[in-house]
């Protein structure tokens, strides 16, 4: 039996949507086919669970500036890391952490294949003068030096051929990997709602603040309609950059202060999700298939903004609707026919559960079930309809046990090239 592929993963847990993905990708290697090491500025819950992934952790700062003196101090750490740990293959998260390690390779003899994920564009503003065209440069540097550079949809294809104003010939698209979390067996939505300060009896509509908060502004322009005509209505607010001041004043200015509530990033967001009535993704982000594919799974109307992959996403679901967020219109509309809807089940019924009530406060009373009474036929399971095998097969396509199989085959393949490529070299 050969020995297991040695990969290093190198990334920042501070940035919490890729930490996750990159901690369910580990968990999803097999131990027998690859050995795990990752390096980087880790936090003690990354540190936990790649314990129980059975991984092996390596504390290192990864620098901040751009300074010569702490890139170079890092890159030398990181080579003296790769020759210790006799390492074959680097997953570097991030521009910074590819830099890093592409530094690192050029002073060793055979270095190890290095993949880049960049998950967008580098973190600076475009009118941020010399220190931009600084990482700019640095960007294409790594982009053309990288043995493969992987992305997770056409949208962040397109940011990063603009960057490099031409071909990527070491570009290869990998479907961003989604675990999913299933509710616990006692989950409420009314009760959910009561504990995050939402009304439980009013329609609750959320909407996903994608970082640098684009496309929100309308959203909330187009809450104002939404809420006009209807008083029992509410927006929450979800992400990272939700919280931002700005939203809150904007809030303030249309009259949405009532009715509207910031709630930020929170680890229990699938509940949060799974208690709304629609979920409205304006932009494309890391994370965003997160939440699409947990609203669809717990049947929860979606509205996806044209942007990116997120159209292909939905395409053909009857419970999800695409719209131009730029156009407060068109917003509102696709808000409105899904807060106007009238719920029914399966066979076309009206249900009543919309009140907020949950499944037990609906029982009714003088209902009794002998546990006791043998004989009792199992309830068969229905077939799936239409728009559920559409959903189920949402789910397959981007599982992370199918994104663990693609990166497993891309580490191999990058590896052997790399070794033809020195063999070549020598």
């Amino acid at each position: 039996m050969s020995e297991p592929l040695k990969v290093m993963h190198i990334f920042r847990s501070g940035e919490y949507a890729v930490r996750d993905q990159i901690l369910a990708l580990i968990s999803h290697l097999p131990t027998r086919l690859f050995d795990t090491t990752v390096t980087g500025e880790l936090d003690d819950y990354t540190k936990r669970r790649l314990g129980q992934s059975k991984a092996q952790w390596v504390q290192m700062r990864l620098p901040t500036d751009l300074g010569l003196r702490s890139q170079t101090r890092a890159a030398r750490r990181l080579a003296r890391l790769l020759v210790t740990q006799d390492t074959a293959i680097v997953h570097a998260h991030g521009f910074q952490a590819a830099f890093t390690a592409l530094m690192a390779r050029r002073q060793l003899t055979n270095g190890p294949a290095i993949i880049c994920s960049p998950f967008g564009l580098p973190g600076l503003a475009r009118h941020s003068g010399v220190h931009y065209r600084s990482v700019v440069t640095a960007a294409r540097w790594v982009l053309r030096k990288a043995d493969l550079v992987v992305v997770q949809s056409e949208h962040e294809t397109d940011q990063l051929r603009e960057l490099m104003r031409g071909p990527l010939p070491n570009l290869r698209q990998v479907r961003e990997g989604i675990v999913l979390e299933r509710l616990r067996e006692d989950f409420e939505a009314g009760a959910k709602r009561r504990l995050v300060g939402l009304d439980p009896m009013a329609a609750i509509v959320g909407v996903t603040v994608p970082p640098g908060g684009r496309c929100t502004m309308p959203i909330l322009e187009a809450a104002r309609d939404v809420v006009a005509p209807r008083p029992n209505v509410e927006f929450v607010l979800i992400g990272d950059d939700a919280k931002h001041p700005r939203f809150a004043q904007a809030a303030h200015e249309l009259g949405l202060s009532g009715c509207t509530v910031c709630l930020g990033n929170r680890a229990d967001i699938v509940e949060i999700i799974a208690s709304l009535n629609v979920l409205v993704i304006p932009a494309d982000y890391v994370g965003a298939r997160h939440h699409a594919v947990h609203a669809l799974l717990n049947g929860i109307p979606l509205i996806v903004g044209r942007d990116g992959g997120l159209p292909e996403l939905v395409q053909g679901l009857s419970q999800a609707s695409v719209v131009t967020c730029d156009d407060a219109e068109n917003v509102n509309t696709a808000i409105a026919r899904f807060l106007d809807a009238v719920p029914t089940d399966n066979d076309g019924h009206l249900v009543d559960d919309e009140l907020g009530f949950s499944d037990r406060e609906l029982l009714v009373s003088g209902l009794m079930i002998d546990l006791d009474a043998f004989g009792l036929e199992p309830v068969p399971r229905q077939p799936l309809n239409a728009e559920q095998a559409a959903v189920q097969k949402i789910i397959e396509r981007y599982s992370m046990a199918a994104t663990g199989r693609t990166y497993g085959q891309l580490y191999n393949d990058a590896v052997a090239t790399r070794q033809q490529s020195i063999k070549h070299r020598g």
